[in-house]
């Protein structure tokens, strides 16, 4: 029989467990202005420790469309695989398991071992949401057609953000991805929501700045 000692100590793991899971929301609808106004929108859902992420970009001519999947642990996301579908054709897609990824563009592949964790952009976005902006050890991203290994991330400030016609705080963020730098920025008034993503792909920079926010059904306003 367990003592009242043992028993306490159970029951706050599991409500520490279960407050993690409570900062990632059931649903939530994220409509974005890119660059030149090109209209965005990131969707999350998750039911039980089952997660998506879907992403669409309309580009001039066509349509971008990336998707992401796994499951939730606690306050960590593991994604089970990643896509990207431009024109209603896979691009380029990654598939994890365990320390391997198999990744490459439509038609060609290749397999790399990962000694720590490996994300997608917009799963990094929602697990730096939910862990108060600490990267994952050994951090690695892949784009689908890439692997690129995260050297650090620094935070460069706060500022006032304008959303859905009001107000509030961000704190932006840069990730080193290899070469170049991928820019977060998160509203803590909004349980630590993307509010702004900056990364370049193929030669071309994406500038993703929040506009509004429905969360659990609800839409949200500062």
């Amino acid at each position: 029989m367990k003592t009242p000692t043992l028993l306490i100590a159970a029951a706050l793991s599991l409500s520490v467990a279960n407050a993690y899971a409570a900062g990632l929301p059931q649903s939530a609808t994220l409509k974005y202005s890119g660059s030149y106004g090109i209209p965005a929108t990131m969707t999350f859902t998750r039911s039980g420790n089952q997660y998506t992420i879907v992403s669409r970009i309309k580009v001039p001519m066509y349509s971008i469309r990336f998707e992401s999947g796994g499951t939730i642990s606690g306050n960590t996301l593991r994604p089970k695989y990643y896509k990207d579908v431009r024109g209603g054709k896979l691009y380029a897609e990654a598939k994890f398991s365990g320390n391997s990824i198999t990744y490459g563009k439509a038609g060609s592949s290749e397999t790399a071992k990962t000694g720590g964790t490996t994300l997608d952009l917009f799963t990094l976005a929602w697990q730096l949401a939910a862990n108060d902006a600490r990267l994952p050890s050994g951090l690695n991203i892949t784009n689908g057609k890439k692997l690129y290994s995260v050297s650090g991330m620094t935070k460069v400030g706060s500022e006032n953000y304008k959303i859905g016609g009001g107000t509030t705080t961000v704190n932006k963020y840069r990730v080193k991805r290899g070469d170049d730098t991928v820019t977060y920025s998160f509203a803590p008034a909004f349980n630590h929501i993307p509010a702004e993503i900056n990364y370049t792909d193929d030669g071309k920079t994406y500038d993703l700045k929040l506009t509004s926010v429905t969360i659990n059904g609800k839409a949200v306003k500062p």
